[in-house]
């Protein structure tokens, strides 16, 4: 047996033990896509222990990163990783640091544990605000670790520097609310639709609108921002890219170049900001005005 067949079927028999029950077709996409950045000089020396250990956690990291490794090189981009810094470096101009959202302890402020359970087809409401808070918390996990990088000088504080994570654990759609992406309701003010009520008529006036939210409230009272993207100190993050699956449908893989859909959405602050439209095959949103409880965010064209 070569050492590519060794490989592939390591991958399938750790997908077959750790989702015994799952649709074969999710297995076939993520084999071949998770081998190949296996055999890449991209991937940690940990990657296959860590992918092997059966951690749920630990996996969706570990696929997330070879679902970016392979839509980027597949764009013809060259990627690179180094031991120190963030995990990828596209053709000497952008660094990427990837990371899947983890649903946390129920009991200590995760999502709620009948979501968890149930996933998208549980019962009761999205727990929108839960979601946004795992959102924030490896947002800023993620931001800190680039600060210190910075700090050594272990980065080029001149390139652009993308937070690319991945929410499949955290169940439900990257769409959001009224057609605003979770990725950009985690980092701009973005909160639920409102509108002002004819009390005669009881119908809307103006049309609705997305309210002004700029923090979530962790189950503890603390709060939390929502308005990072507005903020001086989160300038060294150029944007964030968000997906919230491992496997697209074979209709829907035209669309967006062979995978789920990626939104990526500009931080209108940034110290280094990317090109826009930056990602081929991505939905991409930019901040166009904002002003004292007002912001326009716009989706680019492709």
């Amino acid at each position: 047996m070569s050492d590519n067949d060794e490989l592939t079927a390591l991958i399938r028999e750790t997908f077959s033990r750790i989702w015994p029950s799952s649709d074969p077709d999710i297995a076939n996409y993520l084999t071949p896509m998770v081998a190949r950045f296996a055999r890449s000089d991209c991937r940690d020396r940990h990657f296959l222990v860590e992918f092997q250990r059966g951690d749920l956690g630990k996996l969706a990291s570990r696929i997330w990163e070879a679902m970016l490794y392979g839509r980027f090189q597949d764009l013809g981009w060259n990627m690179a990783s180094e031991d120190k810094g963030p995990d990828f470096l596209i053709d000497d101009q952008v660094y990427i640091e990837a990371v899947a959202a983890q649903p946390g302890d129920a009991a200590k402020g995760g999502l709620p544990q009948e979501w968890q359970d149930g996933g998208a087809n549980g019962a009761g409401m999205v727990p929108t605000d839960q979601m946004l808070l795992r959102w924030t918390s490896v947002i800023k996990a993620k931001r800190d670790g680039y600060l210190k990088c910075l700090e050594q000088e272990a980065v080029d504080p001149k390139l652009p520097f993308v937070i690319a994570v991945n929410t499949c654990r955290l169940g439900g759609d990257t769409l959001g609310i009224g057609g605003v992406p979770l990725a950009a309701m985690a980092v701009l003010p973005f909160g639920s639709p409102q509108a002002h009520v004819d009390v005669q008529t009881g119908q809307p006036l103006g049309g609705w609108q997305l309210s002004w939210q700029d923090t979530v409230l962790k189950a503890n009272g603390e709060e939390i921002p929502t308005d990072n993207f507005l903020q001086e100190d989160y300038r060294c993050v150029s944007a964030i890219v968000g997906c919230s699956g491992f496997y697209a449908f074979p209709d829907d893989r035209d669309k967006f170049c062979g995978q789920p859909p990626y939104y990526v959405i500009h931080n209108p602050l940034a110290a280094n900001p990317l090109p826009r439209p930056w990602l081929p095959g991505a939905i991409e949103y930019a901040v166009t005005a904002h002003d004292t409880h007002r912001l326009q965010l716009d989706q680019l064209p492709a």
